[in-house]
């Protein structure tokens, strides 16, 4: 079993997305707002939560996310760049 301290890539990676994601709900919907983009995203509040928890999100669930909040892939992918997709 890997410990914290010796996470793979995929699981770093995975956690670094879950941090992204959580930063821009923080950003377009606030502190409390989970339900109001999972309802955006057509999913349980309770399967958003896991998302930002680190579980994998699926390729549809974040292709939504990137629609609906016009995250820059680049950046949910390396945290480099800028965070949102130029809106033209």
């Amino acid at each position: 079993m890997t410990s914290p301290a010796h996470r793979s890539d995929w699981q770093t990676l995975r956690f670094d997305l879950a941090r992204r994601v959580r930063e821009i709900r923080e950003d377009l919907y606030g502190e409390n707002g989970g339900p109001l983009l999972a309802s955006a995203l057509g999913i349980p509040f309770r399967t958003f939560l896991n998302y930002e928890d680190g579980c994998t999100i699926p390729a549809e669930s974040i292709l939504r996310f990137i629609e609906t909040t016009n995250a820059n892939p680049r950046w949910l992918l390396t945290g480099v760049g800028e965070k949102y997709r130029d809106p033209s």
